[in-house]
């Protein structure tokens, strides 16, 4: 059998394992609870004939991020680290299937499964600006691909961490903390020390709502430097959408590698 016929099959079992353990039902109930919430403030407070479709749009892309951090959290924080929690990569790891194998076949049943969740937040939103506009206007096409790579490379970085440990509650608990706090932590710090969080994968993800402002594509300034004080200033960085897609891809090549290779020189223990 071949690798790629192996990671198939690994993918398989994951995703039903998905199934099994309900990850996947709640996820999407906690979806649908968003979704519901947001149709009744859209049906009691906003009058979306006042707002422009990118305006109203945005309202909904915005907790996308949150919901692409769940889905990180729920699909790929113990995918690693839990076979080495519970021993269970005692029968699965000396099996004659290379370990490149069984990772990117769990990879690839996290994003699928994270693609089955945001898929059904996509079609709600879409649909009720459809409803609303009769458009959907192509920053919105924008933000939809864009949340796909965001995706990508979250995975990839929860991935990594979750090889780097060896209990699967731990590796959900910091990495929640990581993704919750310290970058947000970071990218406000960089307002007041003025160094662009460039390194940031949120602030990189910042474009998904980005390209809803007006002239985002165009000429929307990248660095904008405020007076807080006689001596005070704040400093707001907004990566552009090449600047975005970069940090990216970037962190979806360099924690693939690492999670690749970490996880295939580890041992049991």
């Amino acid at each position: 059998m071949n690798d790629f016929l192996q990671m198939l099959i690994i993918s398989k079992y994951q995703f039903k394992n998905y199934i099994r353990s309900k990850r996947l039902l709640t996820l999407i109930l906690i979806t649908l609870a968003i979704v519901i919430a947001y149709i009744v403030v859209i049906h009691f407070y906003i009058e979306p004939s006042y707002m422009e479709v990118n305006e109203f749009a945005k309202n909904w892309v915005s907790p996308i991020s949150f919901l692409i951090i769940l889905a990180a959290l729920f699909f790929g924080g113990d995918a690693i680290a839990g076979e080495y929690q519970t021993k269970t990569g005692y029968f699965l790891l000396p099996n004659p299937i290379r370990r490149e194998s069984i990772f990117w076949g769990k990879y690839i049943a996290s994003f699928l499964a994270s693609t089955i969740v945001m898929l059904i937040y996509w079609a709600f939103a879409l649909g009720d600006v459809y409803y609303y506009y009769k458009e959907i206007s192509i920053a919105l096409w924008y933000s939809f691909g864009l949340s796909f790579l965001f995706l990508l490379s979250l995975l990839a970085l929860t991935y990594l961490f979750s090889s780097l440990l060896n209990n699967g509650t731990v590796a959900i608990v910091l990495v929640a903390i990581i993704y919750f706090f310290v970058f947000n932590i970071v990218d406000s710090i960089s307002m007041l020390t003025g160094v662009e969080p460039w390194y940031s994968i949120t602030y990189g993800a910042s474009i998904l709502t980005l390209v809803f402002e007006g002239n985002y594509i165009g000429d929307y300034p990248t660095k904008q430097v405020m007076q807080a004080g006689p001596h005070f200033t704040i400093t707001i960085f907004n990566p552009t959408i090449n600047e975005g897609i970069a940090i990216m891809l970037a962190y979806f090549i360099i924690s693939s590698i690492l999670a690749t290779v970490i996880f295939h020189y580890k041992e049991m223990k």
